[in-house]
């Protein structure tokens, strides 16, 4: 009895906590405030309570950039113990002027846009003149942060005191060559203004994964629905129909950009397709002020070769999120073939009938059924196994059966009894193509493929030693009393810069210079 009444008031502080407000409030900092297009913006997030002390209730922080007609980018971040940080690259194609950068999580959202951190970044486009562009080239050099050089010699350790006292808390440091230097901007006369027609019913807290929602892109009424992440493993995560008719999908550990399948059906397993929904707020404002830079051509010129490597590494570095594991459910195969190793054939069915061990293809009430070993491997499983292509589970077996085996890169065969979603099979049957991404295989009405971007899990903050980009240290989660990080490698001027709170938790910057032979 206690257990039932315990469990009770567990259900009932959750549902209390996502209808009501958690009071949390946003810190927002970024590696410096003026960016060329094509650059990424490292920014920081930590969750506090209104009197600025860490809370460890929301796990997903959003953030984004905008100007007065439109959102350009955004980021959505895990946070462990409130702080989390994220890379966002700038568009190539937007115009030169000042941005707001808006932080929040979805919990604030019941709060309103009042609660939101908000920050302006300066954007440079080097590439041409917008007629949106809202930028003076000024001449003669801005003082902001000209206090005595320091010398080093390259890779030569630079030690930072960071206070940690009542009157001033440090959170990040970055260090940064090329700085573009802007004129001062305040907030207060920049009220937001909300882009979004969404519902006004209050928003769940993100306390446990991120929240995907999608709603329904016909007239066609979805009574089934399931979110499949396409690729090299096996992630699906059944929808739960809310009240308003939209659906969410409660995920966890799955990070940055995924391919994506979306699909619906009614009663009678007809399509009812759906559509994903924005889980941002689109916060633009109202006004915002015109940039002022302190800029040469020279150093204009030295920023955008920068941000030219910037954005091949970029490139690089987001070429392939998904890896093959060779496992199912934790589970490593009973048979596993790489198809290279064998001889081609034209079909699916050709393949299984000439050297896949452990699979049988028998009729069940005039459809084709595939059948896997038992674990003990002395007979077929009386069940299905539940068929599966580049993680997408396939329904009907004859699609698959006559799909190109030449696309294909694995086959992997495990016996066993799975829950998957909500589907209990025994025995699972693995068809991996080489790009991992349904390669030349048709989705029905119901289904629709995107890539998604997930929040991203705390990314590693990575700069080739050797290179002409902006930023070339990060540290988003200062914690200590002392920090240290080796000069840089290529000669030149470089700033230190320190963001943090003062006593009253208004945030303020920091700005020194260091010289490196």
């Amino acid at each position: 009895m206690k257990r039932i009444l315990l469990t009770i008031f567990i259900c009932q502080a959750c549902l209390l906590l996502g209808a009501q407000p958690l009071g949390e409030r946003v810190e927002a900092y970024t590696d410096k405030s003026c960016y060329l297009t094509g650059e990424r913006i490292h920014v920081s997030v930590l969750v506090t309570d209104k009197n600025h002390n860490t809370l460890d209730l929301s796990k997903v922080a959003y953030v984004e950039i905008a100007d007065t007609a439109r959102m350009v980018a955004h980021a959505m971040m895990y946070l462990k113990d409130g702080q989390g940080w994220a890379e966002v690259s700038l568009p190539e194609g937007i115009h030169s002027g000042n941005y707001l950068l808006t932080a929040y999580t979805r919990a604030m959202r019941n709060e309103g846009e009042k609660t939101f951190c908000r920050k302006i970044i300066s954007v440079v486009n080097p590439n041409g003149i917008s007629q949106l562009d809202n930028v003076t080239f000024m001449k003669g050099e801005n003082q902001k942060g000209n206090n005595p050089i320091k010398e080093y010699q390259a890779g030569q350790g630079v030690r930072v005191a960071l206070p940690r006292d009542s009157a001033m808390i440090i959170r990040t440091l970055s260090v940064v060559r090329g700085n573009l230097r802007t004129a001062e901007y305040t907030l207060e006369e920049y009220v937001g203004k909300s882009a979004s027609q969404q519902r006004t019913s209050n928003y769940v807290a993100e306390m446990e994964g991120h929240i995907v929602m999608a709603r329904p892109s016909s007239a066609t009424q979805t009574e089934t629905s399931r979110m499949v992440m396409i690729g090299k493993g096996a992630d699906v995560y059944d929808g739960q129909r809310q009240a308003d008719g939209t659906w969410y999908y409660y995920t966890h550990d799955v990070h940055s950009a995924q391919p994506t399948l979306l699909n619906g059906y009614d009663n009678e397993l007809n399509p009812a397709p759906l559509e994903f929904i924005s889980p941002y707020a689109q916060s633009l404002p109202e006004s915002l002020p015109g940039l002022q830079v302190w800029c040469s051509e020279q150093e204009l010129k030295e920023r955008s070769i920068g941000a030219q490597q910037e954005r091949a590494l970029v490139a690089w570095m987001s070429r392939d999120t998904l890896a093959h594991t060779g496992e199912f459910l934790s589970k490593r195969p009973d048979y596993s073939y790489d198809m290279d190793e064998y001889t081609k054939f034209n079909t699916v069915r050709e393949a299984l009938l000439e050297f896949v061990k452990g699979v049988r293809k028998r009729k069940v009430h005039g459809t084709n059924q595939l059948f896997t070993l038992s674990e003990g491997k002395k007979n077929y499983t009386d069940w299905p196994a539940l068929v599966l292509l580049d993680g997408m589970p396939v329904y009907d077996v004859d699609d698959i059966l006559s799909y190109d085996a030449r696309l294909l890169k694995y086959i992997e065969v495990y016996s066993g009894v799975f829950t998957f979603g909500t589907t209990v099979c025994q025995g699972v049957i693995s068809f991996i193509s080489r790009h991992g991404l349904l390669s030349n295989y048709t989705l029905d009405e119901g289904s629709r493929l995107v890539t998604y971007e997930f929040p991203q899990d705390h990314p590693n903050c990575l700069i080739p030693s050797k290179s002409n980009i902006s930023t070339v240290y990060w540290n988003p989660a200062v914690n200590a009393h002392q920090t240290a990080f080796p000069a840089p490698q290529d000669a030149g001027n470089y700033q230190i810069i320190l963001q943090g709170t003062d006593a009253e938790g208004h945030p303020f910057e920091s700005i020194s210079e260091i010289r490196v032979n």
